[in-house]
């Protein structure tokens, strides 16, 4: 079992949450289906619209050499963990440095049923319980650290939302899990301009884009989150083209309710 204490500022917010085994179990079916359509084979993944592959039932990415991007590396924390617990096969334990061996996709296809990449997927199927566990701990870590950057109009407006939200069934899950998928709203890079101002798409800015009333709902929160994630495609740069992606991301926030 696994206590987690979600602290806001100097006060408590919410819930001191408990996670049993099988709560866990049942978050990790989720983001894995959300993620990887619950496919081992996607375990191990790499977008063709990506310049990294994502790994693990959370998809958190890896930088090859010289390759680093806006978004947060996650992979590298990910083994870090389980190696606490689990023995990583020895090729990645042994890797110095701590890069992607894998240039390019072309490279890491070529070798998907290889020793390495076989024996990576084994292992990641083997820990999804740890690999969630680490999910929900970076998600307090991160938000805690996020949530002191507000200004305090800003943090008196995301600790009501939040707070509201919490009390209906799955909304923890929604919450995770789009924290997951498009971050928290902690990284600076990760803002498109509009009018000289960045417009962020973590879980911060979906928070403050719901309504002020009472008796928030997961409704509100979905509402908000298509909003954030159609301001992120309007204001993209053209050859992104990232409307194209808003229809599957509607059908993942859709799967909250």
């Amino acid at each position: 079992m696994i206590t987690c204490l979600l602290l806001i500022s100097k006060q408590v917010l919410a819930f001191n949450l408990e996670l049993s085994n099988e709560q866990l179990k049942q978050l990790a079916q989720k983001i894995e289906s959300n993620e990887t359509a619950g496919k081992d084979e996607y375990l191990t993944y790499w977008s063709k619209n990506e310049a990294f592959p994502s790994l693990g039932i959370g998809h958190f990415i890896w930088f090859p050499r010289g390759k680093s991007q806006v978004y947060k590396q996650t992979f590298p924390q990910l083994v870090a963990h389980l190696s606490k617990t689990s023995t990583p096969p020895t090729w990645l334990a042994e890797l110095k440095p701590f890069v992607c061996p894998w240039q390019t996709r072309q490279q890491f296809y070529a070798d998907f049923n290889r020793p390495k990449l076989t024996q990576l997927r084994n292992w990641l199927r083997q820990t999804k319980l740890q690999q969630v566990s680490f999910i929900y701990q970076r998600f307090l870590t991160e938000l805690n650290l996020a949530k002191s950057t507000l200004l305090t109009t800003e943090s008196n407006q995301f600790d009501t939302n939040l707070k509201q939200l919490l009390q209906h069934p799955n909304a923890l899950f929604a919450v995770i899990d789009y924290a997951n998928f498009k971050g928290i709203g902690s990284n600076q890079l990760e803002v498109y301009e509009k009018e000289g101002k960045g417009v962020g798409w973590g879980l911060i800015d979906v928070i403050l884009a719901i309504p002020n009333k009472k008796n928030i709902n997961l409704e509100d929160f979905v509402t908000a989150a298509k909003f954030i994630l159609k301001r992120r495609a309007e204001h993209a740069p053209k050859d992104k083209n990232e409307k194209r992606w808003l229809k599957g991301w509607y059908k993942r926030i859709n799967n909250y309710l």
